[in-house]
């Protein structure tokens, strides 16, 4: 079993993970995830880059980053992770969730054994049904976060654009600037204008970071990001197709199924009753 998010499972806004595996397949999700590697040696690819870790390392994986692991040897290896939206910061005028979106953490962090024996404990299935839970889960986010302020393992977004050492890439820059528009009509000129490619280069380099062309990136991004919305919030589901850049609710509902195998309504009717009290699965059911 991996930890790819199911097409057809509903995306929380923090999700703890505990499995034993050899291999995760190559794949990306909308959501953040602090991945923390228990135990074993792996092969961790990222980003078109590969690294060896051992036990104790801990990856701070962005949404729509391609990854995938493998283990070194015939032994499997143990990982928790912690997965989350910044939804859980509340909506973009919040103060926490400003801040975090003006930050990029560092790709290997180092937390501390308190912290680290924390997620552990939560990732353990026997605790899941424990009263307050979602506090435990969202105290744990914020410690992390928390943690990795004080001890400055961050950069600032506009610092980094100004130090060439970090070398943001095209690439980047071009998610960057999807994230920002993702509800607007984006076209490859526009993405094009950002970087210093050409068009055929760039088409190139962008299928090779995430395994999709621009427009398939665009729409998955924008279901995915739909997806939280039809769950969290009571829009209809004409106003989240409107506001997540789909102008046909029909266009939306069809893009919608080729993504997630159910129509938008499907999906938010098993959504909104996994969020009732006694109905809610163990995440490992909503992870794949």
């Amino acid at each position: 079993m991996s930890e790819n998010i199911e097409k057809n499972a509903p995306v929380y806004p923090i999700i703890n993970i505990f499995q034993q595996e050899k291999k995760i397949e190559r794949h990306h999700h909308v959501v953040f995830e602090f991945f923390y590697l228990k135990k074993g040696y792996v092969n961790f690819e990222i980003g078109g880059k590969s690294y060896k870790l051992s036990a104790g390392s801990v990856v701070f994986i962005q949404p729509l980053e391609v990854h995938s692991v493998k283990s070194i040897g015939n032994d499997s290896f143990e990982y928790c992770s912690l997965v989350f939206d910044s939804s859980v910061f509340g909506f973009e005028n919040n103060p926490c969730r400003e801040f975090f979106d003006s930050v990029r953490l560092k790709r290997f962090v180092e937390l501390s054994d308190k912290i680290l024996d924390h997620l552990v404990l939560l990732c353990d299935s026997s605790n899941k049904k424990t009263p307050g839970y979602e506090i435990l889960q969202t105290t744990l986010l914020f410690d992390i976060l928390s943690y990795l302020i004080i001890t400055n393992q961050y950069e600032t977004v506009a610092l980094l654009r100004k130090q060439t050492k970090y070398n943001i890439s095209a690439i980047d820059i071009a998610i960057e600037y999807i994230k920002d528009n993702f509800a607007d009509n984006i076209e490859l000129q526009d993405v094009l204008k950002l970087t210093n490619y050409s068009r055929s280069h760039f088409i190139r380099l962008f299928k090779e970071h995430t395994g999709m062309n621009l427009v398939e990136y665009i729409n998955k991004y924008r279901i995915e990001k739909a997806c939280l919305e039809l769950i969290y919030s009571k829009k209809n589901i004409t106003e989240i197709a409107t506001e997540f850049g789909f102008n046909n609710i029909q266009y939306f509902s069809r893009v919608f199924k080729q993504y997630m195998n159910c129509t938008p309504k499907q999906y938010q009717m098993k959504g909104k009753n996994s969020m009732k009290p006694n109905s809610a699965k163990d995440a490992k059911d909503r992870i794949n």
